[in-house]
């Protein structure tokens, strides 16, 4: 039920026009993700806050999975991804954070929203696997 609660305040943030942004701890380090209008990302959003462990996957990501799964068939999918974006994928139910471009065809991923930051500087020299913290701001 608090989640019902918490998706339906997240879904009216974004519709009332209001810029919802989640704030991403790396390494003691504060990102700022500005989020695309979709209601997929609300339902994210209504995760939070959450700590979650990424895994480095080749040169252009670190990826964890999120404790639930979000529903992204109504959103717009792409297979092109690129440095400081935050996106999700739901064959695995993860969150992918990108510090290089990448195109992950036939894959496809729905874009949760840009870093304010460059979080690319950090993650390009981080090692294998690192926590993260993720709340709503």
């Amino acid at each position: 039920m608090l989640m019902l609660l918490c998706m339906t305040v997240a879904s009216a943030q974004v519709r009332k026009g209001k810029s919802m942004k989640l704030k991403v701890i790396i390494s003691e380090q504060v990102f700022h993700v500005k989020l695309v209008d979709d209601p997929m990302v609300a339902q994210i959003a209504a995760m939070c806050p959450m700590e979650i462990e990424v895994s480095r996957s080749g040169n252009h990501e670190y990826f964890g999975r999120l404790p639930m799964k979000a529903d992204d068939s109504k959103s717009r999918q792409t297979s092109k991804a690129h440095k400081n974006e935050l996106m999700y994928f739901g064959g695995w139910n993860c969150l992918s954070l990108l510090f290089d471009d990448v195109n992950v065809a036939p894959y496809k991923l729905v874009k949760i929203g840009d870093f304010e930051e460059d979080v690319a500087s950090i993650l390009k020299d981080s090692g294998d696997s690192i926590s993260i913290k993720i709340e709503v701001e």
